[in-house]
């Protein structure tokens, strides 16, 4: 077996996943699997992501981005009204905006963990697991999940069941493909030996 990898690369990976180990023991206790901690490393980044502020996320999407409260532009009556909303949501009036700062580390994992959805784009219809993976890790709605993954078939749990199932079923290939890294004993992942250590 090759693998594309370095040294770093490999031990960054197992690091997350030692993490997501952590996150599916807190979930699931003794009844964790390699299955949940890939599905909980995948949740917990797309709610980093979802978290992090419009101007911390800029080079993460294209289009227009927010300038944030006073951006250069904005009138005397355009903060009055904003004020007034705020006020109208019990927030504390001129109190800061409240901001999610994630760490350096958690944005780092959640971009490393999301890159691993491109190991998806061997399944059939790629595009569609894609997304209907990342609107279930957000939590979102099962008709949308539905709609996305399978738009001709009737929803059920099934469904949803194997958009989880093909997922973690990919990018486990692609961490064995890529990394050498496979699941060890217990819930631990270990890297593979022979071709892994050759790559570095």
């Amino acid at each position: 077996m090759t693998t594309s990898s370095s040294l770093e690369d490999r031990v960054t990976a197992l690091g997350w996943l030692a993490h997501g180990g952590e996150l599916a023991v807190a979930l699931k206790g003794d009844r964790a699997k390699h299955s949940d901690i890939i599905w909980q490393l995948l949740a917990e980044a797309v709610e980093t992501i979802d978290k992090t502020p419009d101007q911390e996320r800029r080079w993460l999407t294209s289009g227009q981005r927010s300038g944030g409260w006073n951006m250069i532009g904005m009138t005397r009556a355009d903060l009055i009204e904003i004020e007034r909303i705020r006020l109208l949501s019990a927030m504390k009036p001129f109190d800061g905006a409240t901001k999610y700062a994630p760490q350096r580390n958690d944005v780092d994992r959640a971009l490393g963990v999301l890159s691993w959805m491109r190991w998806c784009n061997s399944a059939r219809l790629p595009d569609r697991l894609t997304k209907a993976a990342i609107a279930l890790a957000r939590g979102g709605d099962q008709e949308l999940v539905h709609r996305l993954y399978c738009p001709t078939r009737k929803p059920n749990r099934q469904n949803v069941h194997e958009i989880r199932t093909r997922t973690v079923g990919f990018i486990l290939t692609g961490l064995k493909g890529d990394l050498g890294i496979v699941p060890a004993h217990g819930i631990a992942f270990q890297e593979t030996y022979g071709g892994s250590r050759d790559a570095a």
